[in-house]
């Protein structure tokens, strides 16, 4: 058994960047590399419809994933990856690199990328928004997120109880009521405020 469980949410917390964001840019500049001129007006015809608020914010990272999907490889995704390792946060990095210490990287960001993240800095266990394939699909977040987490435990014989989990948001509210302990990591005073609403003791872990 291991005396540490870890639960690390990626953006903002692991990295102090929106990785999803810096994906789009990502994607966009490889179709312009690559005369993919097709892909290129398909993202930004979905950045505009959401931008408009026609669609929602999870509507728009599953299309934005199916053209990904369509188009990227994996050397591109390693490049993408190895370009946000300037922001990642050298304590949890510490952590996850610990000896007789389990991680879990669980993030609503996307497992097309999150997976080699998961195997770059050697997470355990990586729980993340699947591929558009997966049917029914959903938006790993808030209560799916920590439906997703509580599953993992079980099905590792694991306890959340003994975790602790390392966020930068509100929205994982659902997996610090599973938790033993929350750290709270350059949080928001938005965030701090409906964390203390919700009655959740937390610490915090700043940069």
């Amino acid at each position: 058994m291991h005396k540490h469980i870890k639960i690390i949410d990626l953006d903002g917390t692991f990295v102090s960047v929106n990785t999803f964001h810096r994906w789009m840019k990502f994607l966009f500049m490889q179709t312009v590399k690559k005369f993919q001129f097709i892909s290129s007006l398909k993202i930004l015809f979905v950045i505009a419809l959401r931008y408009t608020k026609q669609i929602d914010h999870a509507t728009m990272k599953y299309k934005v994933l199916q053209i990904s999907e369509n188009i990227i490889t994996q050397k591109q995704i390693q490049h993408f990856v190895e370009s946000v390792q300037p922001y990642v946060h050298p304590k949890l990095l510490s952590m996850v690199q610990a000896p007789e210490t389990l991680t879990v990287l669980a993030t609503a960001a996307p497992l097309l990328y999150a997976q080699s993240i998961k195997e770059m800095y050697g997470f355990d266990f990586v729980l993340a928004t699947p591929h558009t394939t997966d049917t029914p699909w959903q938006e790993n977040i808030r209560t799916h997120k920590a439906k997703n987490l509580h599953t993992l435990f079980m099905q590792q014989h694991l306890d959340a109880e003994q975790a602790t989990l390392y966020t930068d948001h509100y929205d994982d509210i659902p997996l610090m009521k599973l938790v033993l302990e929350t750290s709270l990591v350059n949080a928001s005073e938005t965030t701090k405020q409906k964390v203390e609403d919700a009655h959740i003791q937390t610490v915090c872990l700043d940069a």
